[in-house]
């Protein structure tokens, strides 16, 4: 049996500053099998039933802070409700626009994540790979996209990239307080 493959709808938590809603963009066009999705007064039920019927099994909600975006929650879509995955917290934010990097030219399919070894990056690497079902230390195949993680003292970089470059946003983030990567979110 096929394991199911996971589609994501990406979303802002309410009233989205600009810049929370650019990064969703930008998530969108890099994270696999992802749509994005303008919320307006859908509450959170409202986001699963919805999900539910598109066929969407992951929910991701991006929040802001201070006007840039400040966390990302991800949640499994469940029947009749959802499940909380994980929450990375957004520590540093840089559009695509910004990078002046595209997105990339096809729908990602596919996520393998590439990891320095710094305890924080597997911390994030355990999160990518529950949440978005990421593959470790495998080559690309076709329309995949790579999610690579460097590590700091308190974050850690997160950088895509398709096969002819770096695409997307970059983002410094950490895991929120508490994870370890025995927690279901």
């Amino acid at each position: 049996m096929k394991p199911t493959p996971i589609k994501i709808l990406i979303t802002t938590s309410r009233r989205p500053t600009p810049r929370v809603r650019s990064l969703v963009k930008d998530l969108a066009g890099v994270l696999p099998n992802a749509e994005k999705f303008t919320r307006g007064h859908y509450s959170m039920e409202d986001l699963a039933r919805e999900a539910r019927i598109r066929g969407f099994n992951r929910i991701v909600v991006v929040s802001g802070r201070k006007g840039n975006p400040g966390i990302m929650r991800v949640y499994e879509v469940e029947e009749g409700s959802l499940a909380h995955i994980a929450s990375l917290k957004i520590k540093g934010v840089a559009l695509s626009r910004e990078l002046r990097r595209p997105l990339p030219r096809f729908k990602p399919r596919g996520m393998i994540v590439d990891v320095d070894g710094s305890p924080l990056s597997d911390l994030v690497s355990d999160i990518l790979v529950r949440s978005f079902k990421a593959r470790l230390y495998e080559d690309p195949r076709e329309r995949e996209i790579v999610a690579r993680l460097e590590g700091a003292d308190d974050f850690v970089i997160l950088e895509f990239f398709a096969k002819e470059g770096p695409v997307g946003p970059r983002l410094k983030v950490a895991p929120t307080r508490g994870f370890t990567s025995g927690d279901k979110g």
